[in-house]
């Protein structure tokens, strides 16, 4: 009989440490939590590493999203940064979450 508790015992113990990770680096766990606080990326103010930090955004696109900024001020929505070439529907929907002005 104290077998079978001690086994049920050890069993728990366990499958008790499976639902809580033991072994989780802290380091990863505030990594996850910067991103999620992670501020937007303003398209008007925003450096060009800010924006190739932007997925699916590299070098040339953001230099094409700085000067669409130069030559025609500001951008008044979100929306407008589909002006920019190469930058469509599919990407806008990637970034918004990610970009204000």
């Amino acid at each position: 009989m104290q077998n079978i508790i001690g086994v049920c015992l050890l069993s728990a113990m366990v499958c008790s440490s499976f639902s809580y990770p033991v072994f989780a680096d802290p380091a990863k766990n505030k990594l996850t939590q910067s991103q999620k606080q992670m501020t937007k990326v303003n398209l008007n103010t925003t450096s060009l590493e800010q924006l190739v930090s932007l997925p699916g955004v590299g070098k040339k696109k953001a230099e094409a999203i700085i000067e669409y900024r130069t030559k025609n001020g500001k951008y008044q929505s979100v929306d407008d940064l589909m002006k920019v070439k190469g930058v469509g529907k599919k990407m806008l929907s990637k970034l918004k979450s990610q970009i204000s002005i």
